[in-house]
Order: structure tokens, then C-alpha cells, then sequence
């Protein structure tokens, strides 16, 4: 079910309906579109609203494409970061494994 998000960006006030678990995405992609816009407004490069918001979605765009490692570490998701964890726990629970077979088969433990 989608629910109606409040966003603010370059002062201006958007509602977007997105689902719950989306919704701390959506205000994650907001403060960094905000913040992009907001330095180019202060580079006096780009003049108006639409040639600031065009020149901020090339400018994410490239260092998506290009995998720039700052806009990585700005875009990865609270998801990416359960993905990891339970590809942690997996290996865990895997070396669990190995160390409770070799004790009690009274084997030699050969992890990797």
C-alpha cells in the first residue's frame, strides 16, 4: 500500500506516494538530489531551477555510470546493507557447521 511522503528539495515541497519500505529510500534520494542541486546553485555554473535540477540528475547519473566510490557510499540502501548481513550470517552458520562436523567426527578442520 502506498503512503504520501513529504520531500523538500531547493525549498520546494513534493508529496509522492511510495510504499513503507521505500519511503527511507525516497528521503535518502531526496537529500542527495537536494544536496547536489545546492552545489551547483552555489557554483554559479547553472542558472533557473531546471537547468540546476538537469545539470544535478547528469551529474548523479555520471558518477552512477562511472561507479564513482563517494556516490556509492550515498546511494547504497538500508536493503544492500541486509543483503550483506545475511550473507554474512550464511558463512557464519557455514563455518558453524564445519567446526561442529569436525568435533564431532574427531576430524581435521579444513576451512578455506
Amino acid at each position: 500500500m502506498s503512503e504520501p511522503v513529504t520531500i523538500e528539495v531547493m525549498g520546494e515541497q513534493f508529496t509522492i506516494k511510495c510504499s513503507p519500505e521505500k519511503k527511507a529510500n525516497l528521503i535518502k534520494a531526496a537529500a542527495l538530489v537536494h544536496e547536489t542541486m545546492k552545489k551547483i546553485d552555489e557554483q554559479g555554473t547553472a542558472f533557473g531551477l531546471n537547468r540546476i535540477a538537469v545539470m544535478a540528475a547528469l551529474n548523479i547519473a555520471n558518477d552512477a555510470i562511472t561507479g564513482s566510490a563517494d556516490m556509492a557510499t550515498k546511494i547504497r540502501t538500508e536493503y544492500d546493507v541486509e543483503l550483506d548481513l545475511q550473507e554474512m550470517q550464511k558463512k557464519l552458520e557455514t563455518i558453524h557447521n564445519q567446526v561442529e562436523n569436525s568435533l564431532t567426527s574427531n576430524q581435521d578442520l579444513k576451512l578455506q
